[in-house]
This record gives structure tokens, sequence and C-alpha cells, in this order.
């Protein structure tokens, strides 16, 4: 699946939000929007099964982190 570079504008207190989605959950900012966009657009299932299941193992191991520290 080829990929195209997008770039946009947010407003300051997006781009907080999603830093600190991106500190807490480990993944990357492409992840975040491309999945938020996916979502939105109702169209999550065309985004590539692997690319899915790797942001959700991140996820997993950041949350299986957090609890033993806790």
């Amino acid at each position: 699946m080829s990929k195209v570079q997008l770039a946009v504008r947010i407003p300051e207190k997006l781009q907080e939000k999603l830093d600190n989605y991106i500190g807490q959950t480990g993944a990357t900012k492409t992840e975040v929007v491309v999945n938020a966009l996916g979502e939105y657009l109702d169209c999550a299932e065309t985004i590539p099964l692997t690319e899915r299941l790797a942001e959700f193992d991140k996820r997993l191991s950041l949350i299986e982190a957090q609890i033993k520290v806790n």
C-alpha cells in the first residue's frame, strides 16, 4: 500500500492532547491520525490489519508496563 504525505495545521490545544496521547500510548502521530481518520470516515477496515495489530500491541504493552509500576 503506497502512502502519501499530508500536512495539516491544528489548534495548539489539539496538538497538546495529541502529544499527551502519544506519550501515554507509545503510538506515533501517524498511527493516531491514520486511525482517527479511518474511524471518522467509517473506513477503518481499509487500514491494513498488520498496522492495526501493531498499534494495539504497542498499547497493550504500555498498559501492562503501567500496571506493573502501579
